[in-house]
């Protein structure tokens, strides 16, 4: 979502998949195909909040069942 410094070849691939897949929501959404993007800062935990596998397992269905907009965030991104 946000470049850093230290992780600049993964940033630099998040950006060009974050844009494929916006291309691909804006293109197929006429034929009732919905692309979303789940943003996840940090690691994957089991005791995590935000962003344990159940957790995100649910936000997942949620967003494949609700199908509004493309991109989505597992917690609140700070400013």
């Amino acid at each position: 979502m946000r470049p850093h410094p230290e992780r600049a070849g993964t940033s630099i691939a998040f950006a060009a998949e974050s844009a494929y897949a916006r291309m691909l929501h804006d293109a197929l959404a006429p034929e009732n195909i919905h692309v979303a993007q789940l943003i996840v800062p940090g690691a994957i935990r089991p005791d995590a909040e935000h962003s344990s596998p159940d957790v995100l397992a649910e936000r997942l269905f949620d967003i494949h069942s609700q199908r509004d907009g493309f991109r989505h965030f597992a917690e609140p991104m700070p400013d």
